[in-house]
Protein backbone atom coordinates (compact mmCIF):
# COMPACT_ATOMS: atom_id res chain seq x y z
CA UNK A 1 0.00 0.00 0.00
CA UNK A 2 1.34 3.14 -1.51
CA UNK A 3 2.16 6.00 1.57
CA UNK A 4 -0.58 8.19 1.01
CA UNK A 5 -3.30 5.67 0.86
CA UNK A 6 -2.07 4.30 3.75
CA UNK A 7 -1.86 7.59 5.87
CA UNK A 8 -5.55 7.59 3.96
CA UNK A 9 -6.86 4.38 5.81
CA UNK A 10 -5.06 5.11 8.83
CA UNK A 11 -7.12 8.11 9.42
CA UNK A 12 -9.96 6.96 8.50
CA UNK A 13 -9.76 4.16 11.15
CA UNK A 14 -9.22 7.18 13.88
CA UNK A 15 -11.67 9.22 12.44
CA UNK A 16 -14.08 5.99 12.84
CA UNK A 17 -12.60 5.63 16.25
CA UNK A 18 -12.41 2.20 15.54
CA UNK A 19 -9.85 1.35 16.49
CA UNK A 20 -10.73 0.75 20.51
CA UNK A 21 -13.49 -0.99 20.07
CA UNK A 22 -11.26 -3.36 18.05
CA UNK A 23 -8.20 -3.89 20.29
CA UNK A 24 -10.93 -4.12 23.32
CA UNK A 25 -11.64 -7.46 21.64
CA UNK A 26 -8.44 -8.71 21.06
CA UNK A 27 -6.97 -7.77 24.47
CA UNK A 28 -5.67 -11.03 25.69
CA UNK A 29 -7.16 -11.90 29.09
CA UNK A 30 -3.32 -11.85 30.82
CA UNK A 31 -2.85 -7.95 29.36
CA UNK A 32 0.32 -8.34 27.18
CA UNK A 33 1.24 -7.83 24.40
CA UNK A 34 3.61 -10.23 22.27
CA UNK A 35 6.85 -9.38 21.71
CA UNK A 36 6.82 -11.32 18.63
CA UNK A 37 9.85 -13.71 19.47
CA UNK A 38 8.85 -16.65 21.11
CA UNK A 39 11.70 -16.88 23.52
CA UNK A 40 11.38 -13.09 25.15
CA UNK A 41 7.85 -13.65 25.25
CA UNK A 42 8.21 -16.76 27.85
CA UNK A 43 10.54 -15.05 29.67
CA UNK A 44 8.53 -12.36 30.19
CA UNK A 45 5.38 -14.43 30.59
CA UNK A 46 3.61 -13.62 27.72
CA UNK A 47 5.08 -10.57 26.50
CA UNK A 48 5.25 -6.64 27.18
CA UNK A 49 2.63 -5.51 29.91
CA UNK A 50 -0.02 -3.50 28.38
CA UNK A 51 -0.54 0.09 29.84
CA UNK A 52 3.27 0.57 31.00
CA UNK A 53 6.27 2.05 29.75
CA UNK A 54 9.25 -0.89 29.08
CA UNK A 55 12.18 -0.66 27.58
CA UNK A 56 14.46 -1.72 24.94
CA UNK A 57 18.09 -0.80 25.65
CA UNK A 58 21.36 -2.01 24.00
CA UNK A 59 24.49 0.24 21.96
CA UNK A 60 24.01 0.92 18.34
CA UNK A 61 23.80 -2.48 16.18
CA UNK A 62 22.99 -4.64 19.32
CA UNK A 63 19.85 -5.73 17.60
CA UNK A 64 17.73 -3.38 19.62
CA UNK A 65 16.10 -2.19 16.83
CA UNK A 66 15.28 -5.62 15.53
CA UNK A 67 14.00 -6.35 18.86
CA UNK A 68 11.61 -3.34 18.69
CA UNK A 69 10.47 -4.14 14.72
CA UNK A 70 9.57 -7.98 15.88
CA UNK A 71 7.14 -6.50 18.29
CA UNK A 72 5.90 -4.35 15.52
CA UNK A 73 5.42 -6.77 13.05
CA UNK A 74 3.61 -8.97 15.55
CA UNK A 75 1.28 -6.47 16.74
CA UNK A 76 0.16 -4.90 12.97
CA UNK A 77 -0.07 -8.64 11.91
CA UNK A 78 -3.14 -9.09 14.31
CA UNK A 79 -4.47 -5.90 13.09
CA UNK A 80 -2.94 -3.75 15.60
CA UNK A 81 -2.50 -0.26 14.52
CA UNK A 82 1.22 1.07 15.91
CA UNK A 83 3.22 4.29 15.82
CA UNK A 84 6.85 5.03 15.78
CA UNK A 85 7.90 8.17 17.16
CA UNK A 86 10.93 8.76 15.00
CA UNK A 87 12.86 11.70 16.86
CA UNK A 88 15.60 12.12 14.88
CA UNK A 89 14.40 10.59 11.26
CA UNK A 90 16.84 6.96 11.27
CA UNK A 91 13.73 4.72 10.89
CA UNK A 92 13.99 2.35 7.65
CA UNK A 93 10.42 1.58 6.41
CA UNK A 94 11.67 0.08 3.50
CA UNK A 95 13.56 -2.74 6.03
CA UNK A 96 10.63 -2.80 8.39
CA UNK A 97 8.06 -3.96 6.03
CA UNK A 98 10.43 -6.29 5.00
CA UNK A 99 10.32 -7.73 8.66
CA UNK A 100 6.54 -7.82 8.22
CA UNK A 101 5.53 -4.69 9.86
CA UNK A 102 2.42 -4.14 8.17
CA UNK A 103 3.35 -0.15 7.23
CA UNK A 104 -0.53 0.41 6.59
CA UNK A 105 -1.27 0.23 10.35
CA UNK A 106 1.78 2.19 11.75
CA UNK A 107 1.68 6.09 12.33
CA UNK A 108 5.33 6.90 11.99
CA UNK A 109 6.05 10.34 13.10
CA UNK A 110 9.36 11.56 11.88
CA UNK A 111 11.53 13.92 13.47
CA UNK A 112 14.33 16.27 11.86
CA UNK A 113 17.14 14.23 10.87
CA UNK A 114 19.61 15.55 12.72
CA UNK A 115 23.45 14.39 12.21
CA UNK A 116 25.51 12.85 15.52
CA UNK A 117 27.61 15.68 15.20
CA UNK A 118 24.90 18.30 15.49
CA UNK A 119 23.14 16.05 18.27
CA UNK A 120 26.54 16.35 20.07
CA UNK A 121 26.85 19.87 20.41
CA UNK A 122 26.12 22.39 23.32
CA UNK A 123 24.61 25.54 21.96
CA UNK A 124 26.54 28.39 22.73
CA UNK A 125 24.44 31.00 24.43
CA UNK A 126 21.96 32.15 22.04
CA UNK A 127 22.20 29.84 19.59
CA UNK A 128 19.07 27.55 19.30
CA UNK A 129 19.01 23.97 20.88
CA UNK A 130 18.35 21.74 18.28
CA UNK A 131 18.86 18.43 20.66
CA UNK A 132 16.75 19.85 22.42
CA UNK A 133 13.58 21.32 20.11
CA UNK A 134 13.58 17.39 18.83
CA UNK A 135 13.84 15.86 22.00
CA UNK A 136 10.81 17.75 23.29
CA UNK A 137 9.08 17.81 20.17
CA UNK A 138 9.61 13.60 20.24
CA UNK A 139 8.29 13.90 24.05
CA UNK A 140 4.94 15.54 22.78
CA UNK A 141 4.29 13.37 20.28
CA UNK A 142 4.46 10.37 22.41
CA UNK A 143 1.94 11.58 24.82
CA UNK A 144 -0.50 13.10 22.43
CA UNK A 145 -0.39 9.08 21.15
CA UNK A 146 -0.95 7.67 24.19
CA UNK A 147 -3.65 10.05 25.01
CA UNK A 148 -5.28 9.35 21.90
CA UNK A 149 -5.91 5.68 22.79
CA UNK A 150 -6.43 3.10 20.38
CA UNK A 151 -2.72 2.57 19.54
CA UNK A 152 -1.37 -1.22 20.60
CA UNK A 153 2.27 0.04 20.76
CA UNK A 154 3.41 3.18 21.20
CA UNK A 155 7.24 3.14 20.36
CA UNK A 156 9.42 5.96 21.08
CA UNK A 157 12.85 5.76 19.86
CA UNK A 158 15.51 8.09 21.35
CA UNK A 159 18.69 6.00 20.26
CA UNK A 160 20.45 8.97 18.92
CA UNK A 161 19.93 11.54 21.97
CA UNK A 162 23.08 11.93 23.56
CA UNK A 163 23.02 10.57 27.68
CA UNK A 164 23.33 15.15 28.73
CA UNK A 165 20.02 15.51 27.33
CA UNK A 166 18.18 12.74 28.31
CA UNK A 167 19.16 13.52 31.61
CA UNK A 168 17.78 17.04 31.15
CA UNK A 169 14.11 15.79 30.98
CA UNK A 170 12.58 16.28 34.08
CA UNK A 171 11.12 13.40 35.78
CA UNK A 172 7.44 15.15 36.23
CA UNK A 173 7.80 14.39 31.84
CA UNK A 174 7.99 11.08 32.43
CA UNK A 175 5.52 10.52 34.87
CA UNK A 176 3.51 12.14 32.58
CA UNK A 177 3.88 9.46 30.08
CA UNK A 178 3.61 6.96 32.46
CA UNK A 179 0.22 8.74 33.13
CA UNK A 180 -0.95 8.74 29.62
CA UNK A 181 -0.88 4.97 29.12
CA UNK A 182 -1.43 3.81 32.61
CA UNK A 183 -5.14 1.76 32.33
CA UNK A 184 -4.76 1.89 28.44
CA UNK A 185 -4.35 -1.46 26.18
CA UNK A 186 -1.78 0.33 24.48
CA UNK A 187 2.15 -0.48 25.41
CA UNK A 188 4.82 2.46 25.54
CA UNK A 189 8.46 1.03 24.62
CA UNK A 190 11.19 3.08 24.52
CA UNK A 191 14.08 2.39 22.70
CA UNK A 192 17.49 3.68 23.60
CA UNK A 193 20.97 3.26 24.79
CA UNK A 194 20.62 2.92 28.72
CA UNK A 195 17.24 2.48 30.55
CA UNK A 196 15.85 6.00 31.80
CA UNK A 197 11.93 5.89 32.30
CA UNK A 198 10.65 2.38 33.06
CA UNK A 199 7.59 2.78 34.86
CA UNK A 200 6.45 0.47 37.85
CA UNK A 201 4.69 -1.98 35.97
CA UNK A 202 7.03 -2.07 32.64
CA UNK A 203 10.55 -4.29 31.90
CA UNK A 204 13.73 -3.30 30.74
CA UNK A 205 14.97 -5.48 28.51
CA UNK A 206 18.82 -5.11 27.51
CA UNK A 207 20.36 -6.12 23.99
CA UNK A 208 23.99 -7.50 23.19
CA UNK A 209 24.14 -8.81 19.98
CA UNK A 210 26.57 -10.52 17.78
CA UNK A 211 26.33 -10.52 14.01
CA UNK A 212 26.40 -13.67 12.25
CA UNK A 213 28.33 -13.72 8.70
CA UNK A 214 27.54 -16.24 6.19
CA UNK A 215 30.11 -16.81 3.39
CA UNK A 216 32.96 -18.72 2.23
CA UNK A 217 35.77 -15.92 2.63
CA UNK A 218 35.80 -12.59 4.64
CA UNK A 219 35.98 -10.70 1.09
CA UNK A 220 32.22 -12.77 0.13
CA UNK A 221 30.42 -12.64 3.12
CA UNK A 222 27.23 -11.58 3.99
CA UNK A 223 24.81 -10.57 6.92
CA UNK A 224 22.95 -13.57 7.92
CA UNK A 225 21.26 -12.07 11.25
CA UNK A 226 22.02 -11.59 14.92
CA UNK A 227 22.99 -14.04 18.05
CA UNK A 228 21.59 -11.66 20.82
CA UNK A 229 21.85 -11.82 24.43
CA UNK A 230 18.76 -10.58 26.05
CA UNK A 231 18.95 -9.64 29.54
CA UNK A 232 15.28 -8.88 31.23
CA UNK A 233 15.46 -6.20 34.54
CA UNK A 234 12.66 -4.70 36.36
CA UNK A 235 9.90 -7.81 35.56
CA UNK A 236 6.88 -8.13 37.96
CA UNK A 237 6.73 -11.85 38.16
CA UNK A 238 10.37 -12.57 38.15
CA UNK A 239 11.90 -12.76 42.17
CA UNK A 240 15.54 -12.78 40.37
CA UNK A 241 16.81 -9.31 39.65
CA UNK A 242 17.67 -10.19 36.09
CA UNK A 243 17.32 -12.96 33.21
CA UNK A 244 18.73 -13.67 30.27
CA UNK A 245 17.32 -15.16 26.91
CA UNK A 246 19.81 -16.36 23.57
CA UNK A 247 17.38 -15.41 20.31
CA UNK A 248 19.00 -15.85 17.06
CA UNK A 249 17.51 -12.84 14.48
CA UNK A 250 17.22 -13.42 11.03
CA UNK A 251 18.72 -11.03 8.80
Amino acid sequence: MSLPRSRAHLEALLQARRLDGTLAGRVPATGLLSTGLPELDTTLGGGWPRGHVSEIVGPASSGRTRVLVSTLAAATTRGDVAAWIDTVDRGDPAGAAAAGVRLSHVLWVRGLPLSPGVLALKPRRGDPDLTHTVLQRALKAAHLVAQAGGFGVIALDLCDMPAFALRQVPASTWLRLHRAVEGRESVLVVLGAEPVTRSAGGVSVRVQGRPRWEGESPRACRLAGMDCALRVVGHRTSLEPSREVQVALAG
